[in-house]
């Protein structure tokens, strides 16, 4: 653990947990090697995003910004280097659980008729399949849900929020398809699909899980390698406040 008047001023600040993430991530990439091009290009991207035009504004940079040579690099090839890391070690896990969290991440969009009657909601399905009745006015007529207020319309939802067998007719239907009365709980639907948002397993989104997958891995290991040195810090710590107050 490092000194103790190093953390009581990060924890002061606010960095104390930051700071130690930093080192845990320090730790996971310090074998990630980058050939010449990658470096290339990450420096690029760097001098890009801080607007650096050429090697005497880096130079201005690295001053400015109190960092040795060594720290720069660290600070340039960061980003490579962390989702070099990500590509090795997360990659078969994502495409493997993608496809099993679908339902967390598509969307529906849906029109709904909530009624009590059968009957009722049987003359309401031919007025709308056979007299071409506008579905949405009907529901703003006779639905007797909150869906009223919007004249029917649900959504977007993610399709894990939606009632089970609402779902798995929304799941095999085609838009603007009008399905026969559903009896759900004590009340008779009508329900006709509006929009299906397909996910997509695209590159930001990929980046995305990567990301959310790192930083889990390094909230348990600070807490596994430092939880209780950190307790006891933070116990020693609240009790000298106590006294000199």
């Amino acid at each position: 653990m490092e000194d103790i008047n190093f953390l009581k001023k990060l924890s002061k600040y606010g960095l104390l947990k930051e700071y130690l993430k930093s080192k845990i991530l320090e730790d996971k990439i310090k074998n990630i090697k980058l050939n010449e091009e990658e470096i290339l290009t990450s420096k690029e991207s760097y001098m890009k995003f801080f607007s650096l035009n050429d090697e005497k504004s880096l130079e201005n940079h690295r001053i400015l910004n109190l960092m040795s040579k060594e720290n720069l690099f660290y600070k340039i090839t960061l980003y490579a280097k962390v989702q070099k890391y990500c590509e090795i070690h997360y990659s078969d896990y994502i495409n493997k659980n993608f496809y099993n969290q679908k339902e967390k991440i598509d969307k529906v969009k849906y029109s709904l008729i909530r009624v009590k009657e059968y009957g009722l909601i049987k003359e309401l399905y031919h007025r709308i399949k056979d007299d071409k009745d506008d579905f949405n006015l009907i529901a703003k007529n006779y639905s007797i849900g909150i869906e009223k207020q919007t004249s029917g319309l649900i959504g977007p939802l993610s399709l894990d929020k939606v009632h089970p067998t609402v779902k798995d007719k929304l799941k095999k239907c085609y838009l603007k398809f009008l399905h026969r009365p559903l009896k759900v709980n004590d009340d008779w639907i009508l329900i006709k699909l509006e929009e299906y948002f397909d996910s997509k397993l695209d590159q930001n989104y990929i980046q995305k899980l990567k990301s959310e997958l790192l930083d889990k891995d390094i909230e348990k290991e600070l807490f596994s390698f430092y939880g209780e040195k950190l307790k006891s810090f933070l116990v020693n710590t609240i009790t000298r406040d106590a006294k000199n107050d």
